[in-house]
C-alpha cells in the first residue's frame, strides 16, 4: 500500500508540474489593433509664434505595429512609432508705424521616430522627436521637432485627441503650438 501511495503522489506531483509548464494561450490577450493612422489637425500657435501667425492646419501619417484601435489590451504597453507630416501656419496682418504688414505663411515638414504608450484600452499617447524642415518666405531652415500627441478611440477606426508641438530651428526662438487632431485608423 505504501508503494501505491508513493506512486500516486509522485504521479500527481509530476502531472501538476507538467500542467504548470504549459502556456495558457486562452488567457493572454492578443494584439488585434491596426498599424497605420492618418490624422488631420488644427493648430493654434502659442508664445512667440502666436504674435506672427493666426492658426494652422496639418496632416500626418503614423505607423506603429498593431497599436491603434479600440479595446487594445497589450501585455507590453510601450512600443515604437514613426510619425511624419506637414503643417502650415497662416501669417497675421498687423499695422506697424501706420503701415500694414503681413507675415508670410510658415510651412513645416517632419519625420520623427518615438515611443507610443497605451495606458488604457481606448487611449494611446505618442512622444516623437526628430528632424524638421521649415520654409518661410522662400528661406529653408532645418531643425528639430518634438510632438506629444494623444488619441482617444471613439470607434475602431476613428480617434480624436490633443497634442503639443515644439519646433526649434537655428537662429530662431522655439516655436510652440497646441493641436486637436482627428485620426483615421487602417
Amino acid at each position: 500500500m505504501k508503494k501505491y501511495s508513493f506512486l500516486l503522489v509522485f504521479y500527481l506531483l509530476t502531472y501538476l508540474g507538467v500542467q504548470a509548464q504549459i502556456a495558457d494561450t486562452s488567457s493572454r490577450k492578443q494584439v488585434k489593433g491596426k498599424s497605420q493612422a492618418v490624422a488631420f489637425g488644427l493648430y493654434l500657435p502659442i508664445g512667440i509664434l502666436s504674435k506672427s501667425h493666426i492658426a494652422g492646419a496639418g496632416i500626418d501619417y503614423s505607423w506603429s505595429r498593431h497599436r491603434f484601435g479600440r479595446n487594445i489590451s497589450l501585455t507590453k504597453p510601450i512600443g515604437f512609432i514613426v510619425n511624419g507630416g506637414i503643417n502650415y501656419y497662416t501669417g497675421k496682418k498687423i499695422t506697424t508705424a501706420g503701415y500694414d504688414f503681413r507675415y508670410g505663411g510658415y510651412l513645416n515638414f517632419y519625420a520623427m521616430p518615438g515611443i507610443q504608450y497605451n495606458p488604457l484600452k481606448n487611449v494611446n499617447i505618442a512622444l516623437t522627436a526628430g528632424p524638421a524642415l521649415n520654409i518661410y518666405k522662400g528661406s529653408v531652415n532645418a531643425g528639430i521637432g518634438i510632438n506629444l500627441l494623444g488619441n482617444y478611440f471613439v470607434s475602431q477606426n476613428i480617434a480624436i485627441g490633443p497634442g503639443i508641438i515644439y519646433k526649434k530651428h537655428t537662429n530662431t526662438d522655439a516655436l510652440w503650438a497646441a493641436t486637436i487632431r482627428a485620426s483615421y485608423i487602417f
